[in-house]
């Protein structure tokens, strides 16, 4: 796994879990069009589906 996708995963875990201020779809974006500009072809589906799955598994989404 890239290092820059670590980075990502952690920031956008930590703003749903802790800083619940924005929308956690709209986290996942961000968090999709980052990885999309600055890691590899592959990592926004990879972070996509990392960060789905953990808002899922915490009943984050509505």
């Amino acid at each position: 796994m890239p290092a820059v996708d670590r980075a990502i995963l952690r920031m956008a875990v930590c703003e749903m879990m802790v800083l619940t201020d924005a929308p956690v779809a709209v986290i996942i974006d961000e968090a999709i069009e980052l990885a999309k500009k600055y890691s590899t072809d592959k990592s926004g589906k990879f972070i996509n589906g990392v960060l789905d799955n953990i808002a899922r598994h915490n009943n984050l989404v509505k």
